[in-house]
């Protein structure tokens, strides 16, 4: 099993998702879920997680490794994972508690012993056939931390520069309260002295993704008067290099040709062919950059010019869009 190129992706709903597992409970969810291919229909066949593997990936006692697994399946195989879906009709938000597995087995001999898994078809819309508001996490980030809360805590950072799809190492902000994190991790009514918290949750867990994931974090608390209600992480993709914002090209001239001539018309699509990819470039280097006005107005007139009238439309809706913003503030 290569570790390096393996991913655990699920829906935001369930990574977000609350269930209170322990730390060996967590690496066995984890190495299954690697094994899934999120973009493909639920297959009617079974995990098989190897004791081995558990060992090598997560650095086990190798004596020990096959009871670990066996007694982290038969307990996670017991416990729920707790979601929370808004009802359209009615408003509220429903509590909707699922098992992790529909069937578990183990196997036991001198040279086969595994574990054998199925996940449960209530979960298995949030694992498969995924489109849209999910996550993707690197399993060897994952594979390196050693407590529940930091391998938790990770993935909802990751969250939302998987959203964004972000492509350059700008500082992603986000802010958790104290109490969600806690629900989130079955910790509901644990650590509710802030320093508590801190000292045996918060910084140990920063500690280790700092050290062994692709993201730097900072963090500071968020106060309510003089109560800690919420932390606000702030961090980096290390991953990345340091972006670099493209500069507008230069464009081709004008040719000294008749109006609505086919060289007029040629060098029109030159012009769209290069802004467009400018375009492209600066929503990549940053979802909230926008080219100026004016070139918009350019571009409009170029996509009238060759008889685009679906585009010409778009820019025309896009620079109207923007100048009444700018006319309201």
């Amino acid at each position: 099993m290569e570790t390096s190129k393996l991913t655990v992706v699920q829906s935001n709903d369930l990574l977000e998702g609350a269930y209170s597992v322990t730390l060996d409970e967590m690496r066995l969810l984890n190495l299954a879920l690697a094994q899934i291919d999120s973009r493909k229909p639920q297959p009617d066949t079974l995990y098989t997680l190897y004791p081995q593997d558990f060992q090598r990936i997560y650095g086990v006692n190798p004596t020990s490794s096959h009871r670990q697994l066996r007694d982290a399946a038969d307990s996670l195989m017991k416990k729920p994972v707790t979601i929370y879906k808004p009802d359209k009709q009615s408003g509220k938000v429903r509590k909707v508690q699922m098992s992790w597995f529909s069937r578990l087995e183990y196997v036991h001999n001198d040279d086969h012993s595994a574990v054998v898994l199925r996940f449960g078809q209530d979960v298995a819309p949030y694992l498969y056939e995924l489109r849209e508001s999910f996550t993707q996490l690197a399993f060897a980030n994952l594979a390196k931390l050693d407590s529940t809360f930091s391998m938790r805590l990770y993935s909802w950072l990751v969250k939302p520069r998987n959203l964004k799809g972000r492509k350059s190492s700008v500082p992603i902000e986000v802010v958790f309260d104290l109490g969600w994190m806690r629900e989130k991790t079955g910790l509901a009514g644990k650590y509710e002295d802030y320093r508590d918290f801190r000292q045996k949750l918060l910084e140990p867990a920063i500690d280790r993704i700092n050290l062994n994931t692709d993201i730097s974090v900072i963090w500071e608390p968020i106060k309510n008067g003089r109560t800690v209600v919420a932390i606000k992480f702030i961090y980096v993709d290390e991953k990345l290099p340091e972006a670099v914002k493209p500069l507008r090209p230069r464009l081709p001239r004008r040719p000294k040709a008749a109006v609505g001539s086919h060289l007029e018309g040629e060098w029109a699509r030159k012009c769209i062919e290069i802004f467009e990819d400018f375009r492209s470039n600066l929503t990549a280097y940053d979802v909230e950059e926008k080219v100026a006005l004016p070139d918009l107005r350019k571009l409009a007139a170029w996509y009238k010019l060759v008889g685009n009238k679906t585009k010409h439309k778009e820019v025309i809706l896009d620079i109207s869009s923007r100048t009444k913003r700018v006319t309201s503030t």
